[in-house]
């Protein structure tokens, strides 16, 4: 059973990992670069001054709770959100104070070595609790009031995976004959209460229907007298989507059927701050010579300008302008006529640039500007949003989000030409998973994966 105690220890032990991490960090970047770090005050001073921020915003950012169902993608997101906190802020002092020796190769340095050690140290940390809860330490007694559909989907659910750390004790139900594992029925609704202590119920799941009001509030009350944990697991089976979210407008509850983490604005700061930074790096130190190199071939490999601009539908339905190297002859059907593999618009430098992605590189300039993102569906063009907002369910759902410059779709192979409604579906499905699944886990590994595609080379490219 964890306790205070043990909350605490764990919490202390998590602060002190990610102290470690960011001191080795400071270290090893002023190691390189400075050679006084070890006699000068001012930068003890300022290394302490690290720590201290590290601490309260860690603290405010409650990224070291223990949380009995641990999503690693959540989790992550929450330091990488500190982290960046943490960055802007030294960043802020450093350059008003003018009293820190603390210079943009020791800054970068720092803070690329402490989030990589940060992230490994999460990822790390997470598989070991779930090792401990496997092997039965940390566990919590549970168990279900309502042995019908709601209570057996919640109970399969803590069943399917040992590093919850739970001991299931059984059901509580007054109908036995209509619960699926009658074999696990320890007393009724009523028997809660005198067999709670007796069995150490730690934490108890409420599945109960929506008429037994009297019983549910009576069961709270006891627990809340008692010191046991509640959840309860409101019955959602009459909406089509499995995957909603419960807001409040005050008091009132308010069920979302689309579960959006971009909705909220710590997840948009962070998403736009890596958008930013990473297009900013690009553009300085990449297309700054690249760009010309690819602008004077395409002028000696055919007639027309450097850059193809089209309208696109963007994020909340807003119609931008992307752009891209010029890949085709001049023609009047650019913007309603998708490019087909083979096409014979396609020039012959063209075509090396659309397998090799490389004429999606003006893109970052968008991306800079805020019209799109690094990662996220891909935009369509004006009359495609027309044609298929019309016949395909959910269409314009995937609007809910600013358009990538890769997405999930595309690396699961969805790219390229759609020749039937069915391939455009797919996409859809894939981009609204996307968005409700969204993290900077995942972020990172469509990254990857759209790094290693390029590399392999893609049957739908060109």
């Amino acid at each position: 059973m964890p306790g205070k105690r043990y909350t605490n220890r764990v919490k202390f032990a998590f602060l002190l990992n990610d102290l470690v991490a960011l001191n080795f960090a400071f270290f090893l970047s002023t190691f390189f670069f400075q050679n006084n770090t070890w006699s000068n005050p001012k930068q003890t001073t300022f290394l302490l001054i690290l720590n201290l921020i590290w601490i309260v915003l860690a603290s405010y950012g409650d990224i070291y709770s223990v949380q009995r169902v641990i999503k690693t993608e959540k989790e992550l997101n929450k330091a990488l959100f500190i982290w960046l906190l943490h960055f802007l802020m030294i960043s802020i002092i450093v350059y008003y104070s003018k009293v820190f020796d603390f210079n943009t190769q020791n800054k970068i340095v720092f803070y690329l070595v402490f989030g990589i050690t940060l992230t490994i140290w999460k990822i790390t940390s997470i598989k070991f609790i779930r090792y401990l809860r496997m092997r039965g330490l940390n566990f919590s007694r549970i168990a279900i009031i309502g042995g019908g559909l709601v209570g057996d989907q919640i109970r399969s659910f803590l069943m399917s995976d040992h590093s919850f750390g739970i001991h299931y004790l059984g059901l509580f139900d007054d109908n036995p004959d209509k619960c699926l594992h009658k074999d696990e029925i320890i007393g009724t609704v009523d028997d809660f209460k005198t067999l709670a202590p007796i069995r150490q119920i730690d934490e108890v799941f409420i599945a109960l229907p929506n008429n037994a009001k009297k019983k549910i509030a009576d069961i709270i009350r006891f627990c809340d007298a008692n010191a046991i944990r509640i959840k309860i697991v409101p019955d959602f089976m009459r909406f089509i989507k499995p995957k909603v979210q419960l807001d409040f407008y005050g008091s009132i509850p308010i069920i979302l059927l689309h579960n959006e983490p971009l909705a909220s604005l710590r997840n948009r700061f962070l998403k736009r701050s890596v958008d930013f930074l990473f297009s900013f790096f690009v553009i300085v130190f990449i297309l700054s010579w690249l760009l010309p190199i690819l602008a004077v071939l395409i002028k000696i490999d055919s007639k027309g300008p450097v850059f193809f601009k089209q309208k696109r539908t963007g994020n909340e339905n807003n119609e931008f302008y992307i752009w891209k190297l010029r890949s085709m002859r001049l023609n009047g059907d650019a913007d309603k006529v998708q490019a087909t593999k083979g096409d014979k618009r396609i020039t012959r430098l063209g075509s090396f640039l659309r397998k090799s992605n490389l004429d999606e590189l003006p893109q970052f300039f968008n991306i800079l500007k805020g019209d799109m993102s690094l990662i996220g569906p891909r935009p369509h063009m004006l009359e495609h949003t027309a044609q298929y907002s019309a016949i395909i369910k959910g269409y314009m759902v995937r609007h809910f989000a600013k358009p990538g410059l890769t997405g999930w779709a595309q690396v699961n192979g969805f790219r390229g030409e759609t020749r039937e409604p069915c391939q455009m579906e797919a996409r859809v499905e894939h981009d609204v998973y996307y968005i409700e699944n969204w993290s900077i886990y995942l972020d990172n590994k469509i990254f990857f994966r759209t790094i290693y595609n390029m590399i392999k080379g893609e049957e739908n490219a060109g």
